[in-house]
This record gives C-alpha cells, sequence and structure tokens, in this order.
C-alpha cells in the first residue's frame, strides 16, 4: 500500500523529500515505509533521517491533547462509535505492558516497525493509561529514533533482511 501511496505522492508532483515527509506521518507507513521510499527515490540517509522522525512524532501531538476528550465525545455515537469503542480496546490490551514498564513499554511500542505499532498507535496508549504529555511525546520521540534505526539498518542489510527495502 505505501507504494501505491508514495507513486500517487510523486505523479502529484511532490518532491522526493516532501514524499517521504508525507508517508512518514502517515500511520499507514511511519517510518518503516518512508525510509525504503526515500531510499527508492535517490534520496541519501543524510537527507532521509532529518525528515522521518520529526514527521512521525509530530501528527501524535494532537492526539496526545485531546485523545480523550474526542473519543469520550465520539465512543457513543452511531457510525464511528464502534471504531473508537474499537481503538480503546486495542489499547487497554497494553495495559500490562505499560503499568509495569510505563515510559519503557512505550518507547518499544513505539519503536517496533510492524503495523498496529509506531507512534501513531503509541499516542493513544500513552492518553489511555494517563501519561503525561512531556513524557509520552519523549517516549514517542525517542521510540521513532530506534524504528529509524531499525528499519535503515534493515534496509542497508544489517539484519539480513535488506531485501525488503530494495538492497542486497
Amino acid at each position: 500500500m505505501g507504494e501505491h501511496i508514495q507513486q500517487a505522492l510523486q505523479h502529484a508532483g511532490l518532491p522526493p523529500w516532501l514524499v517521504v515527509a508525507v508517508l512518514a506521518a502517515m500511520p499507514v507507513s511511519e517510518v518503516r515505509g518512508a525510509i525504503p521510499a526515500g531510499l527508492a527515490l535517490h534520496l541519501s540517509l543524510w537527507q532521509i533521517i532529518p525528515i522521518v522522525v520529526p514527521c512521525s512524532v509530530l501528527p501524535t501531538i494532537p492526539i496526545l491533547l485531546w485523545f480523550e476528550p474526542v473519543a469520550a465525545f465520539l465512543s457513543d455515537k452511531p457510525v464511528i462509535g464502534g471504531l473508537v469503542r474499537w481503538v480503546l480496546k486495542k489499547a487497554r490490551k497494553r495495559e500490562d505492558l505499560v503499568r509495569r514498564y510505563g515510559v519503557f513499554a512505550l518507547t518499544l511500542f513505539a519503536a517496533v516497525p510492524l503495523p498496529m505499532f509506531g507512534t501513531w498507535t503509541g499516542a493513544p496508549i500513552a492518553v489511555v493509561f494517563g501519561m503525561k504529555f512531556g513524557r509520552s511525546l519523549a517516549c514517542l520521540f525517542l521510540g521513532a529514533c530506534i524504528q529509524t534505526a531499525l528499519v535503515v539498518l534493515a534496509c542497508l542489510g544489517v539484519l539480513g533482511i535488506g531485501r525488503l527495502c530494495g538492497a542486497g
């Protein structure tokens, strides 16, 4: 799916760095999709990395600030209420980890470069469990940095899976 989005953004005439920024900011791709796309667009890692980390974390700020009141408002609405309750249920499944490990759990959750993990999913988890804004944002930022390092290592073939990113 990330490749289709990348192609659509390129077709729209966006410069490569902006394609990478948009992909990094989207929940479906985040860092794990933006870095391989940037490499495919012939950007260097020195150009990609300063884009992907902030662009994957910035969209979480509104989530951290407004998720709780918006979720409370929407949870009883006929059409969207089911989705909101589903998101809350998914977040609460991680309660044992968050209660036990707190900031470490959130950081590691944001660091995993797999679907249903990352900063977009970590932000509502932080809110549901009452983590403070600054601490949550720091955990998400550090998690995005770790995820970036893991994806870069994978793309370079260091983790033995470089073919996923077009390397090797």
